[in-house]
């Protein structure tokens, strides 16, 4: 505890804590805000909600590598103050159409297209920040209690946005996630003089070319991200476009599911707190193994457990999901050239997150012709292979925290 208690006796670091925080609030209630919306609009099939969704993360996805690129040349916490900024625009117009009964489910997948846009180059931006407002020796505590405000933001999101789309809809839930977009920027600009900009005075196209020599240099890391390629495919289609389904069949609908989501952001807070204690001798294999709670939850929604058995299974993937991503996020902060790390980032997050969209494209309509149950058991198959495979590497199971 006496390194957490050093860590925010930082006062730059203490901003980037309440602005994942709040920022978090926002990002807890939109899923739930946004998929009841979407299901609730007339005509609407499971198939609306993989339209929408995939809308928003494939241009994510695509713009991963560039927004690597302008974090490090630009300063990280510039590109995210300005990225929060015109997310909460976008956001905010989404929030009107639905309260003003004009969404369609066209328009809504613009706003997400240029939504994903931004957040592409948001993303990499935020993992490659830490390290500029910490020491070395400080980024396992520091990465604990990022993860610990974003989770404590989260869980009171997924609570407050389940009683806000049952009590007065999803509209004024999702301008809520538009005003912590404003709050998180204007706190982060109060930090930009932290993130120095590494202009290597090559063009985009070179810096794109050495990002990823630099990525692939490191195999545990090419590894891990292709493996949780499929991991994330699997896990988004089931958490944003399967579980919205079951819940409104076996759940009572947004506050069920509010509730599990609530479980799982439990966890991962729980998560958080617990790497900030433990020190894993072997970082990748405890991580790797761990996520195995995913393909567990997988099944037993497949079961149709009741409600408190299915947040409890929640619970246990966002505890396994948060350590995971502390051990990963150190590792990579301490062994990746801090002038490549934005960039190292979003090719990891591009690899990480590319299949994603095939993820909530698919479940809507395998839904339609397997059934849900048996999609559920197909996404806790491949999730399986993936920890499987992954740990079939040696550059993975032999990484340590002391190398």
């Amino acid at each position: 505890m006496s390194g957490t208690r050093v860590v925010l006796r930082n006062p730059a670091f203490r901003r980037l804590f309440l602005s994942r925080a709040i920022s978090n609030v926002g990002n807890g209630v939109a899923p739930i805000a946004l998929a009841f919306g979407v299901l609730a609009l007339p005509g609407a099939t499971p198939t609306s909600l993989s339209i929408v969704l995939a809308a928003q993360a494939i241009p994510l996805v695509f713009m991963l590598p560039f927004g690597g690129v302008i974090a490090d040349r630009l300063g990280r916490a510039r590109v995210i103050m300005v990225t929060d900024a015109l997310v909460s625009v976008f956001v905010m117009t989404t929030a009107v159409l639905f309260i003003t009964g004009h969404a369609t489910v066209p328009l809504l997948a613009i706003l997400g297209a240029l939504s994903g846009l931004l957040n592409g180059m948001w993303y990499p931006a935020m993992s490659g920040l830490t390290p500029d407002v910490v020491p070395d020796e400080q980024l396992q505590s520091a990465n604990s209690l990022v993860s610990i405000a974003s989770n404590v933001g989260f869980i009171s999101g997924n609570a407050i946005g389940g009683i806000l789309v049952a009590l007065i809809g999803p509209g004024w839930a999702i301008a809520l996630d538009s005003l912590s977009f404003l709050v998180s920027a204007a706190l982060v600009f109060t930090i930009r003089h932290v993130a120095k900009p590494h202009d290597s005075g090559e063009s985009v196209l070179s810096d794109l070319i050495h990002g990823w020599k630099v990525f692939v240099s490191f195999r545990w890391i090419v590894v891990i991200v292709g493996c949780f390629s499929f991991i994330v495919m699997v896990w988004r289609g089931a958490e944003e476009v399967l579980g919205p389904v079951l819940a409104l069949d076996i759940y009572g609908g947004p506050k069920g599911w509010a509730v599990v989501m609530a479980c799982q952001g439990i966890g991962l807070l729980v998560g958080g707190i617990v790497a900030s204690r433990v020190r894993a001798g072997r970082p990748l294999v405890i991580g790797m193994l761990i996520t195995l709670a995913l393909p567990a939850w997988l099944l037993m929604l497949a079961g149709e457990v009741a409600l408190p058995l299915a947040a409890a299974g929640a619970f246990a993937f966002g505890i396994s999901l948060e350590l995971f991503y502390v051990f990963w996020l150190t590792a990579l902060q301490t062994r990746v050239p801090r002038e490549s790390l934005s960039r190292v980032n979003s090719y990891d997050a591009l690899g990480s997150m590319m299949f994603g969209p095939i993820g909530l494209a698919l479940a809507g309509p395998l839904v339609a012709v397997i059934g849900l149950q048996t999609t559920f058991i197909l996404a806790a198959a491949i999730s399986t292979v993936a920890v499987v495979v992954s740990l079939m590497f040696r550059s993975v199971r032999q990484l340590t925290f002391a190398d």
